[in-house]
């Protein structure tokens, strides 16, 4: 804590002023200085401006004297100081003479502190309300771990993909490539075991495909031979059930094949992979549609 001070002179004891009211009070100039310093001391935090208001003289000269630790006469006290010059008469007041000489960079110091006080609530309230204008408008958005290691991209305007919540197909056509890929996908699963529990509702899946593709770089063809491989390998068909865990997984089911010679599937009639033979099937019973293959290539 910081603590109030006045500036003493070293001619205070001998000032001419100080003799003077120690004379007319018949007392010591050491008494004298005493007194003096403890009205001081208070006017510092109950009269900062130097002056002191009262209604009325007696109660005023009371006041004085109090404050000053005289027990005698307040109206001889007060008298004194004004004599000698201590203290100036006003209309309704008692000024303490040349106070600014005494605590004037004490209530400079006062002043420029309240200021920064002042300042700074300002500045704390600005950013309350910074605060709680950017919380009205943050938005809740899941990135998984994928997507916070993604390459850098450079910022282009897309379409909005919001899924509406009372028709969640409107995100993705059902010949658009992400869906085409859930597509793939869950008729693998189902091949290798009819009863397996995939969901009606590819959203999701088509979701973490179109992140596949567009954050993770994956090649769509690529991604569909390797959903193909996964699903016909004894191991990966167990684990591989959804678009998330095969995204997951993707380096080390591409490792996998490669090593084992199966990166890409053998190309079917007319150019067509099988991959690509698969998906255009899935997508063909989903409409109730089995096209064949030359009326496909025609």
């Amino acid at each position: 804590m910081k603590l109030a001070w006045i500036e003493v002179h070293q001619t205070l004891p001998n000032h001419r002023k100080t003799l003077a009211a120690a004379a007319i009070l018949d007392i010591s100039p050491v008494q004298m200085i005493g007194h003096l310093i403890c009205l001081w001391l208070w006017a510092l935090d109950n009269a900062p401006d130097g002056v002191m208001y009262t209604s009325r003289n007696a109660l005023r000269n009371k006041m004085v004297a109090t404050v000053s630790q005289w027990d005698g006469d307040p109206d001889a006290f007060v008298d004194a100081l004004v004599e000698s010059g201590f203290l100036d008469e006003r209309d309704d007041a008692l000024e303490l003479h040349d106070w600014y000489d005494y605590a004037g960079k004490l209530m400079e110091a006062r002043k420029a502190n309240r200021e920064r006080q002042r300042r700074y609530r300002e500045s704390k309230k600005q950013q309350e309300a910074n605060v709680e204008r950017n919380a009205n408008v943050t938005r809740d958005v899941t990135v998984t771990k994928s997507e916070r290691h993604a390459p850098t991209v450079p910022n282009r305007t897309v379409p909005n993909h919001t899924i509406d919540s009372n028709n969640v197909a409107k995100k993705f056509d059902d010949d658009s490539i992400p869906m085409r890929l859930a597509l793939h996908l869950k008729r693998e699963i189902l091949n290798q075991d009819p009863s397996t529990k995939t969901p009606d509702d590819l959203t999701r899946w088509a979701t973490e495909a179109d992140r596949m593709i567009r954050l993770d770089k994956r090649d769509p063809q690529e991604a569909a031979n390797l959903i193909t491989w996964a699903q016909h390998d004894p191991f990966w068909r167990a684990n591989i059930l959804s678009m998330a865990k095969f995204r997951k997984q993707y380096d080390t089911l591409k490792r996998q094949a490669m090593t084992r010679g199966h990166s890409r599937l053998p190309p079917g009639r007319n150019g067509e992979t099988a991959a690509q033979r698969l998906l255009r099937e899935e997508i063909e019973r989903e409409r109730g549609v089995i096209i064949d293959l030359e009326e496909w290539d025609s």
